[in-house]
Formats: structure tokens, sequence, C-alpha cells
């Protein structure tokens, strides 16, 4: 484990050499996750010239899908700065989501006794219809409350390979590889046989569901793929940046 010295209310999550994950007290009642990228390469500040920082990237995604009413992690604030323990580095703040688990863990359980997943894919057509895709919609990285007696709700979180669209993208290849993300990464925890019903729960047409499922056997969620995947993402969110650009300025 990473080296790590947490003062008395702080409590560790995640100790990486280049990621450290933890809680502490908010001002205002509850905690914050804060999330540290350390030690971040020479040319990183030369790269902000071009792309935004990551953190920051994060952040306006989960501004974007808090606005919107998409249930996720609030996000407090993001920071980058350098210093001699951690190096360069950058700060994502959210507030913590008390009493969840990921769902990828409560999948592993009994199959028996997880949680209908339909209202997930729902939540995934409110975040497409918000222009956003996620860019990594795996099970890890929702997280679940299970109340006693009430359905289990869902939040999505890790959003630092995402990407934001002037307008929805549902029915887009951003949003079908979301999709078919989460479809695989479930698949790879347990069977599933309800997966026509779940992309149904996401709002597509009859046709749409059997076109979006027939590119499920075939579909890897391995390296080179999904960096072609986010590669094709990142080069339509830039055009759409720049389109949405050259209409305001004529506009």
């Amino acid at each position: 484990m990473a080296h790590w010295q947490a003062h008395a209310d702080q409590t560790l999550l995640k100790a990486e050499d280049k990621t450290l994950i933890w809680t502490e007290p908010l001002p205002d009642g509850g905690r914050a996750v804060v999330k540290m990228y350390r030690r971040r390469g020479f040319l990183d500040p030369v790269r902000r010239w071009f792309v935004p920082y990551r953190v920051e990237r994060e952040y306006r995604l989960l501004a974007r899908l808090f606005e919107a009413g998409v249930p996720c992690a609030e996000p407090l604030r993001w920071a980058h700065g350098t210093n001699r323990r951690h190096g360069r580095h950058e700060l994502l703040v959210t507030r913590e989501i008390p009493s969840t688990a990921p769902l990828r863990d409560l999948l592993r359980g009994n199959a028996a006794s997880a949680p209908d997943l339909a209202p997930l894919f729902a939540i995934a057509r409110r975040m497409h219809d918000a222009g956003v895709a996620h860019g990594a919609f795996y099970a890890p990285n929702i997280l679940v409350t299970v109340p006693a007696g009430d359905p289990a709700s869902f939040h999505v979180i890790d959003l630092a390979h995402g990407c934001r669209f002037s307008r929805p993208i549902t029915g887009t290849p951003p949003a079908d590889y979301d999709v078919l993300d989460m479809l695989r990464s479930i698949e790879r925890i347990m069977p599933i046989d309800d997966r026509e019903r779940w992309v149904t729960a996401y709002g597509l047409t009859a046709l749409g569901t059997a076109r979006l499922l027939g590119q499920l056997e075939g579909y890897r969620l391995e390296r080179p793929w999904r960096h072609f995947r986010r590669a094709a993402t990142d080069a339509r969110e830039a055009l759409d940046r720049l389109t949405h650009l050259r209409a305001a300025a004529s506009g």
C-alpha cells in the first residue's frame, strides 16, 4: 500500500501509487469523498493547453448530471497543485452517498437477491438525454443503496472517461457503447437472461433493442477495443464542441 498519513477524522478508501481516495467530514454535515490523482507526468501541464484536467472533466460531467436530476455523486469542487509529497496532483471532491455498495459486489453475491436492474438502464437513458456519455459504464462504477423493504436506488460515479455533448446522444454510438459496456460488465459477473427487458427499460423500440443486442455477442471490453471506442467518442465530442462554437459565433 502506498504511504498514507491520515488525520483522525479521515478514512482511507484506496491507496495506490498514482491514486488516493479518502473521506472526511463536511462543515455542513455528511462526509466528502476526496479523490487525488498524484505524481502526474512531467509534461502534464503542457497537455492542459489542449485538454482539461481529468478532475475538471469529471467535475463538469457530474455537474451536468446533477443539474439534470440524474442520480450521481454530487460534485463539490476540483483543484490542482504541486507539492513535495504528492508531486503534480489533481483533486476531485464529491459528497459521499451513505450506505452504498458497488453494483459489482452485489451481483457477486446471491444472484436471487440481486436488485432489479431495469431502473439502472432507465438512468442510463436519462444520462444520455442529458448529453453525457459515461465512457466506462461498468458495474464497479455504479453505487447501489438497498433500503429495507424498498427498491434499490442506483448512483453514477467515476466519469473520468466521459464526454459532454450539446444535445441528447440517445441512438448514437457513444450511447450504444455505454449500454453494451454495462451489459457485458454484468455478464462477466453473473449469467443474465433479462437483457431485453433492461434495454426496453432504457427506452428503445423493439427494433432498436434487437439492433443493440445484436451487437453484444462480438462486443469486447478489453484493450484495444475500448480505447478505440473512447477515441471515437472523444473525436465526436470535439466535433460537437466545434460545431456548437461555430453556431454560436454565427448567431
